[in-house]
C-alpha cells in the first residue's frame, strides 16, 4: 500500500517530467515562431491574411485521467472573396489521438459561415474508444479510487444559429436549433461492479438522440485567449424515443463568462470569470420513478481543475471559478485560480449539498501572440474532498 509521501514523491515527479516536456515543446514553438516571423510585415497586416489554405500539426498533451497524449491536427479554413478579416473564418478540423492509458479518439469539428454571417452551422462528428473510471453518483460519491469501464462512442452534432445581432467584437448574439445523437456500447466494466449490482442507468449502453433550442452571446475579443467580453450560452435539448432515443429526459444549461482587462502598475493584467449551471429532468411519472439517464451524460463538476471527469456527477451541477492572468515577456501570461462547485439530485437540494473546491497556478506560452494561440500548463488541487495535485497540459485556456 502506498505510504502518503511516496504518493507526493511521485506526483512532484509526474509534475517536474511534465514541466520539462512543456519547456521543450515552448522552445521549440519558439524557434519555428522567431523563423516564421522574422520580417518587419505584422501578422495582422491585409497582405499577410489569406482566403483559404489548410494547416495541420502534431501536438502533446496530458491531463489526470489520460495521462501522456499524442496526437495530430488538420485544420482548412476558408473566407469570401469580400469577407472583412475581423470576421471569424469557416473552417474544418480533423484530429486524432491517443493516450499512454489505451484511450484513443478520431473526430471532425465543422464551423461554417454564410449569407453575409446571418447563418452558422456548426458541430462535430467522431468516435473513441475512452476508457474511464466511474465513482458513483452525488456530491458523496468516491473522491479518489473508480470503477474502470470501456466504452465505445459514436457521437454527432448539428447547430444552425442565425445572427439577431452585431455587436462591436465577436460574433454578437444568435439563437438556434440543435440536433444531437451519441451512441454507447460498453465492452468492458467491473465484474459484480457498482456499474452491475446498483442498477445503473446506460450500465448497458444505448442511444441518446435529441433536439433542442439555443441562444449564445459572444461578445470576447478573442476566441482562444479572451481579455475582454462576456460569452452566454443556454441550451435547452430533449432526449426521446420519438427520434430514436433509448432514453428520455430534458438537459438544460448555462454557461456564463466574463472577462475584463485590468491595469495595474503598467501592466494589463485579466481578470476571468465562469459560473455553469446544468438540469436534468428524468423522472416522467413522479418522483417515485427510476431515474432515466445514463449514467455517462450526467453533468460532473469536472470543469473544476483538480476535478476528475465524472466526479460528483448528479442531475444537477452548478459551479464557478475565477481566474486572474498576468501576461509578461510578451509570450508568456501566468495563471492562478479558484473554483467551487457541488451536484445534487434537484435544484431544491442544491444548496444544502456538500460544496467541493479547488485552487491551483499555472503558466500559458502563446507560440502565436498575435492570435493568441497557446499551451498551458496548470497544476489543480482539491481542497475540500483531499487529494493530491494533478496534471494539465494541453492547448488553450481553460475557459
Amino acid at each position: 500500500m502506498q505510504t502518503a509521501s511516496t504518493q507526493v514523491f511521485r506526483c512532484t515527479v509526474r509534475i517536474v517530467l511534465t514541466a520539462i516536456i512543456a519547456a521543450i515543446i515552448a522552445l521549440h514553438s519558439i524557434n519555428t515562431y522567431a523563423e516564421t516571423d522574422s520580417t518587419d510585415i505584422s501578422a495582422d497586416a491585409p497582405e499577410n491574411k489569406v482566403l483559404a489554405g489548410t494547416r495541420w500539426s502534431p501536438f502533446i498533451s496530458s491531463s489526470p485521467e489520460t495521462s501522456l497524449i499524442l496526437g495530430a491536427q488538420a485544420t482548412h479554413f476558408w473566407r469570401p472573396l469580400l469577407q472583412s478579416f475581423d470576421e471569424r473564418p469557416s473552417s474544418i478540423t480533423l484530429t486524432g489521438l491517443v493516450s499512454l492509458r489505451g484511450q484513443w479518439r478520431i473526430a471532425t469539428q465543422y464551423d461554417v459561415y454564410f449569407n453575409n454571417f446571418s447563418w452558422r452551422l456548426f458541430g462535430n462528428v467522431g468516435f473513441e474508444r475512452f476508457p474511464l473510471d466511474f465513482f458513483g453518483i452525488g456530491v458523496q460519491s468516491l473522491s479518489s479510487l473508480g470503477e474502470r469501464y470501456t466504452p465505445e462512442t459514436w457521437r454527432g452534432s448539428v447547430n444552425l444559429a442565425y445572427r439577431l445581432l452585431r455587436t462591436q467584437q465577436g460574433a454578437g448574439l444568435s439563437a438556434g436549433v440543435r440536433y444531437e445523437v451519441r451512441a454507447d456500447r460498453l465492452v468492458s466494466r467491473v465484474a459484480q461492479g457498482i456499474l452491475e449490482s446498483d442498477n445503473i442507468s446506460g450500465a448497458n449502453g444505448g442511444v441518446m438522440s435529441g433536439a433542442g433550442v439555443f441562444f449564445l452571446l459572444d461578445t470576447r475579443d478573442n476566441v482562444f485567449s479572451s481579455w475582454s467580453g462576456t460569452y452566454i450560452e443556454a441550451q435547452s435539448t430533449v432526449f426521446t424515443p420519438i427520434l430514436g432515443s433509448s432514453f428520455s429526459f430534458f438537459r438544460h444549461s448555462l454557461d456564463a463568462r466574463y472577462f475584463q482587462p485590468l491595469s495595474l502598475f503598467s501592466m494589463t493584467h485579466i481578470l476571468a470569470l465562469q459560473g455553469g449551471l446544468t438540469m436534468i429532468d428524468d423522472r416522467r411519472n413522479g418522483a417515485n420513478s427510476a431515474y432515466n439517464t445514463p449514467f455517462y451524460a450526467l453533468p460532473s463538476l469536472s470543469p473544476l481543475r483538480g476535478i476528475l471527469i465524472g466526479q460528483f456527477a448528479d442531475r444537477t451541477v452548478a459551479f464557478a471559478q475565477a481566474e486572474y492572468r498576468v501576461p509578461f515577456l510578451e509570450v508568456f501570461e501566468a495563471v492562478a485560480f479558484v473554483g467551487a462547485g457541488t451536484s445534487s439530485a434537484s435544484l431544491e437540494t442544491l444548496a444544502s449539498s456538500r460544496l467541493q473546491a479547488v485552487v491551483g497556478g499555472g503558466v500559458r506560452f502563446f507560440f502565436d501572440p498575435n492570435e493568441r494561440l497557446g499551451i498551458r500548463f496548470d497544476v489543480g488541487v482539491p481542497i475540500v474532498s483531499g487529494g493530491l495535485p494533478r496534471i494539465y497540459f494541453t492547448f488553450g485556456e481553460a475557459f
